[in-house]
């Protein structure tokens, strides 16, 4: 994708050329005082101080060369809002922010000799880093690193501030480019946010000339992106039942929220476990001797396992806990005639009383 906005805001850039002769050195921060301000003896990025520099340069000095802006309605190239260091936004799903790069090598013109001299940057690389598109904050600080082989690496922080809103940003593919007078417009690889990409104020890979006319301006962006609300699944309750050291799960209250249950794992705390679905409740379980057991339900979710000590419930068995019912014995009635056993039963009574009447008679004969 490629940015007119990055060609807008170099119009007239020209007016602030610079020929100055290189005078050796180390340079590191050289406080920029107008025309007349000398420039880096060597080749350098962003050495210029100070906060009387005119747009497109950073208003604070060229060390923050990295900020950041909220495009209005998510527009790139609209040209009205300025970047700025921190960014302060509402970060609304879906919102757009843009960064922007700024690049110069302060070394002076007289030393590029159309891209062989010493004032040229040789093996420029730009990198920047974001958060992962899955950590979640409410202040992001993004980084730019510049590097060369022969100039010092320089980095640079935004602050992107989104009123306390827990968010995360995600790099947009496509989004890097860079602008210089000359090159124009260039699409830049995506690399940019991983290993870096290399970057050019002409048309050789990786050559920064020096001087204000070979200023380079990278734009990329990201998107805003609020997760959803969260809500974990929770086992509630397990209620059970039993009898003769068999145990049965009637049924596993729970809630999923916003995980999918797969099944449902119960634990009869003997070293029996089940792995059914909810809907084949209730199942029964039965020990082999009597005693006390904890029987755990745990559900199988998209989260993970989930249980609880209100999913927990011990049940007891010390004998049969509804023993068998022994039904009462009633006597007969009446007399019943089994057989030849009651006959000699009934002639042997005879046979007393026979013998009694007659002693009885005999006394009386004798008397008289």
């Amino acid at each position: 994708m490629k940015f007119n906005l990055l060609k807008k805001i170099t119009l007239g850039l020209a007016s602030f050329g610079m020929v100055l002769a290189l005078s050796g050195g180390v340079s590191s921060a050289i406080p920029y005082t107008g025309a007349t301000t000398p420039a880096s003896p060597v080749p350098a990025y962003n050495v210029f101080t100070g906060n009387n520099l005119s747009s497109p340069m950073p208003a604070d000095g060229e060390q923050d060369f990295l900020q950041g802006r909220v495009p209005v309605g998510g527009n790139l190239n609209e040209g009205t809002t300025p970047f700025t260091d921190p960014v302060n936004s509402s970060c609304t799903n879906g919102q757009v922010i843009q960064l922007h790069v700024y690049i110069h090598n302060g070394a002076s013109a007289d030393g590029n000799n159309n891209g062989t001299g010493p004032s040229v940057i040789h093996g420029a690389m730009l990198k920047v880093a974001l958060p992962g598109s899955t950590d979640k904050a409410s202040t992001f600080k993004p980084s730019a690193v510049l590097s060369a082989t022969n100039a010092t690496t320089v980095s640079d922080n935004l602050t992107i501030n989104c009123n306390g809103q827990p968010v995360t940003l995600q790099y947009i593919p496509g989004s890097a480019s860079q602008y210089s007078t000359g090159t124009g417009v260039v699409s830049l690889s995506d690399s940019i946010v991983g290993n870096g990409t290399s970057i050019r104020s002409e048309q050789t890979p990786g050559d920064v000339w020096g001087c204000w006319d070979q200023r380079i301006y990278v734009v990329l962006a990201v998107k805003v992106v609020v997760p959803p609300v969260v809500t974990p699944p929770t086992c509630n309750l397990i209620t059970i039942d039993g009898d003769n050291k068999t145990v049965r799960v009637t049924n596993v209250d729970y809630a999923a929220g916003s995980a999918k249950i797969n099944k449902l794992n119960l634990d009869f705390g003997d070293g029996a476990k089940d792995y059914i679905n909810l809907n084949q409740l209730p199942v029964s379980h039965t020990y082999s001797a009597d005693g006390t057991y904890l029987v755990r339900a745990t559900l199988d979710t998209s989260v993970g396992n989930i249980t609880s000590d209100k999913c927990t419930s011990s049940i007891t068995f010390k004998g049969n806990t509804k023993p068998p019912v022994t039904p009462p014995v009633t006597p007969p009635t009446t007399l019943v005639n089994t057989g030849p056993g009651d006959v000699i039963g009934i002639f042997a009574l005879v046979t007393l009383v026979g013998a009694v009447a007659h002693r009885v008679y005999t006394k009386v004969l004798a008397r008289k």
